[in-house]
């Protein structure tokens, strides 16, 4: 990187994050002056009031422009989603900002104040609590015990959202407009549902409006800034950025530096929009690519040039932020915001899609190493090996496990499953995390209340109590010491888990109904087709396709617990249930018994089978756990916006915990496969920390059981390389024969951290001398030092290979 990208790069690290009042009290004050009005028209006019007054700043030497709060990192305030946690932060209630355990924030007494006062308006008008007065009792329940939690969307707005980048960057903001009025023109108010589309339009033009403003007011100050200075060649600079903005995003792109600007601004604006994170950027050396090959070949642009713009955006991706309560951070940490960034794949025509541009982001990445954007790799049979080499170079020199890989072939036939368009299928992306989506064709990726399946599964040994609380909602058909064999356990197990998937279901629509009352917000929609055509917001249905599906977490530990049941009670017979049932009772810690609680531990650690290492009696119970959810949410449980014209409507499953395996592993008590009280259950579809004994082989063989065809939310398989694997051509080629083995079993993606234990437990005991270690923890990178203990435990403990040549 040249010195500019450097300083630029520095001074990320330099400004540490802050909460910006900023937005809250702007758009608090427009909400005062349009209540009574449709909440489409009145979040439109709110929009563009932030837009129009918020503070603009252009960083010394930036190449692109469009800042999301008042200060580099800031992060602003959306008091409209959910506040008492606000409120009780800044009391230190369970930390103050800036002490909490990770994801810290400084503020000033005057921020502090101003947000308070904002958010007094507030009070019983959030979505959250609003949601929450709604919920039936039993919803309420399960939720409390940590069965489900929908906090990500019940509190906050919804993102998972990938726009139509290629329609702005052709054809521009006013061509949206004008799409919109010609809507409002044809509409007659007479006839019935019309004057909700009336409104929706309406707010699409007023945004549309908005975000076109605020790029002119860039324009504004660019002019000036260029007139105060005395260099020459920044004057240039400025005046070019000052002629971009008021060119796009408004009107259509012409090179690749307006290209470009155009899909930061769109990046930057949406989480202005709402606090709805994963705001994906799609195939961005697709649609970017005609600009970059045009200006390349007419000479008005080098490779250098090219290279610094993209470095210029990866830059600006690392800037904005998001705040959220201490509860919501332990499942999104790392100051996370998953702008996932496709890369490669295949053409319309099955052609190999990669091109110079697919090689300066892979340049870019290997080069800044930030955690910011989530750059993926697309793979399918037409990508060559020679490419994939240099995608493996590339993990190598990021270490945080950028760029992950996906396979084209698993993920389109998911998709062709679920009926999506023979045509859009070769043009999927990844949004957010990992979810397969189609580009300006989807509402949200992945929206609706986590699962634990690890707590469904202790209830369903306890006779459908939760032992921590005592709360029963589906009385049980027995317990451990009653089960007379584990296939009676999991017909029991699949009793309960399908009530409480229903209960996701109904938290899911009674969510969807209160951000139609409270969250609608037109500007997203009219980049989604067919928002317009059909005068509706995404929210209402207003999209071409939707599926709904919240993140599960703890399938493969309880498919070993299973295993280890059947191996210690019914098979081998070496432990009674009685037994089974005290040494997890007391955590495997009462060393009075005999055998005693840490040798039963130990036994079933050692003895009892686990998925991961290609043995079929391990493996077939995590199968069955899959093949049960999967058809189960597609087959039987519809979205909300079923019947009013998106396809296929219908709930998927996801295996994209995040780090929800952490966070719901704290309120679920030991298993059987000797995992003890609240520690991580496992993450995604890895297997269990610890449990993979037969190599990296074995662990792909029993990836390939799995029935992926159910997986359109997406299935997080994470694996750690030594240091060194990656470093010479024999190593890559080892790498490269499991990833492709991987993906022609239909499987959808594997992702590497490159690090050894001895440097992240330097890191963890000298945060100061690592402060740019990035780690994969879930779909996207993080530095790690500022992660809490528990998660960089889990990354530590995670499977490990050495793979050198």
């Amino acid at each position: 990187m040249n010195t500019r990208i450097e300083q630029l790069r520095n001074g990320l690290f330099e400004n540490f994050p802050g909460i910006c009042p900023e937005r809250a009290v702007i758009f608090t004050e427009s909400m005062k002056k349009s209540e009574g009005q449709p909440i489409v028209k009145r979040r439109a006019q709110s929009f563009y009031d932030v837009l129009d007054s918020m503070t603009i700043f252009v960083r010394d030497g930036e190449l692109l422009v469009g800042n999301q709060a008042s200060s580099v990192r800031a992060a602003p305030v959306f008091p409209e989603y959910s506040t008492d946690w606000i409120v009780s932060e800044f009391k230190g209630e369970p930390y103050h900002f800036a002490q909490r355990p990770c994801d810290q924030f400084t503020y000033t007494e005057e921020a502090k104040q101003q947000i308070l006062e904002t958010i007094d308006y507030w009070q019983n008008k959030t979505l959250i609590s609003n949601t929450w007065s709604q919920l039936p009792e039993e919803a309420r329940v399960a939720w409390e015990l940590n069965a489900i939690d929908d906090t990500w969307c019940a509190a906050a707005g919804l993102g998972n959202v990938l726009p139509d980048h290629e329609m702005v960057l052709k054809h521009g903001l006013n061509h949206v407009i004008a799409r919109a009025e010609k809507r409002l023109k044809e509409l007659d108010l007479t006839e019935p549902g019309t004057i909700s589309q009336y409104w929706f339009l309406q707010a699409v033009v007023t945004s549309n409006r908005a975000v076109i403003n605020y790029a002119r007011r860039f324009a504004d100050h660019l002019a000036e800034l260029a007139e105060d200075t005395d260099d020459p060649g920044r004057k240039k600079e400025l005046l070019q950025m000052s002629a971009n903005c008021r060119q796009v995003p408004a009107n259509p792109a012409e090179t690749f530096w307006q290209a470009i600007q155009t899909t930061w601004f769109i990046q930057l604006i949406l989480q202005i929009e709402t606090n709805g994170h994963a705001i994906s950027l799609g195939r961005f050396d697709q649609y970017l690519w005609p600009y970059y090959k045009h200006d390349i070949d007419s000479g008005v642009l080098t490779r250098e040039t090219g290279l610094e713009l993209v470095e210029s955006f990866f830059i600006k991706a690392n800037e904005i932020n998001k705040l959220r309560s201490w509860p919501d951070s332990e499942y999104f940490p790392g100051y996370h915001l998953a702008e996932n960034l496709a890369i490669g794949g295949q053409t319309a025509d099955g052609k190999d899609a990669v091109n110079e541009l697919t090689h300066v982001v892979l340049d870019v990445t290997a080069e800044m190493g930030l955690t910011k954007p989530s750059v993926s790799l697309k793979w399918f049979e037409g990508t060559p090996d020679k490419f994939m080499h240099r995608v493996l170079e590339v993990v190598e020199a990021h270490k945080g496990g950028q760029p992950a890989l996906y396979g084209d072939p698993g993920v389109m036939r998911i998709l062709d499953n679920m009926g999506i368009a023979k045509e859009d299928l070769y043009n999927w992306a990844p949004v957010g995390c990992i979810e397969a989506t189609i580009p300006g064709k989807w509402d949200f990726a992945a929206k609706g209340s986590w699962l634990n399946l690890a707590k469904v599964f202790e209830i369903t040994l306890n006779n459908g109590t939760d032992p921590a609380t005592g709360y029963t909602l589906l009385p049980g058909d027995g317990d451990l010491t009653t089960f007379k064999s584990s296939a009676e356990i999991m017909k029991a197990y699949k009793r309960q888990l399908h009530y409480y998937m229903g209960l996701q279901v109904v938290v899911e629509h009674i969510s969807d109904e209160m951000h139609i009352l409270h969250d609608q917000n037109a500007w997203r929609s009219s980049l989604v087709h067919d928002c317009i055509e059909r005068g509706k917001s995404l929210i209402e249905g207003g999209a071409r396709y939707t599926a709904d599906g919240g993140p599960t977490a703890g399938a493969v530990s309880v498919g070993d617990s299973f295993a280890a049941i059947e191996y210690a009670l019914f098979d081998r017979k070496i432990l009674t249930p009685d037994q089974l049932v005290h040494a997890m009772q007391t955590n495997f810690e009462d060393d009075t018994t005999s055998p005693a609680g840490s040798e039963i531990r130990q036994m079933l650690i050692t003895k009892a089978p686990k998925f991961g290492n290609d043995d079929d009696v391990a493996d077939k119970w995590t199968v069955e756990i899959y093949e049960f959810l999967g058809p189960t949410y597609q087959k039987e449980f519809k979205s909300s916006r079923y019947g009013k014209g998106p396809i296929p409507a219908n709930f998927a499953l996801s295996l994209s915990s995040v780090t929800g395996n952490v966070a719901f592993g704290k309120s679920v008590g030991a298993l059987p496969n000797g995992r003890k009280a609240g520690t991580a259950v496992n993450n995604g579809v890895s297997p269990s920390n610890g449990s993979e004994q037969s190599g990296p082989t074995a662990v792909i063989n029993s990836e390939a059981k799995l029935p992926s065809i159910w997986f359109q939310k997406g299935s997080i398989f994470n694996m750690r390389l030594g240091a060194n694997t990656l470093t010479n051509e024999e190593g890559r080629n080892r790498v490269l024969a499991l990833v492709k083995t991987h993906f022609k079993n239909m499987q959808y993606h594997v992702q590497f951290n490159v690090l050894d234990d001895e440097t992240l437990v330097d890191a963890q005991e000298n945060p100061e001398e690592h402060r740019d270690l990035m780690v994969r923890i879930a779909g996207y990178s993080a530095f790690f030092t500022p992660l809490n203990r528990e998660l960089q435990n889990d990354v530590i403990e995670r499977m490990k290979f050495e793979m050198k040549g």
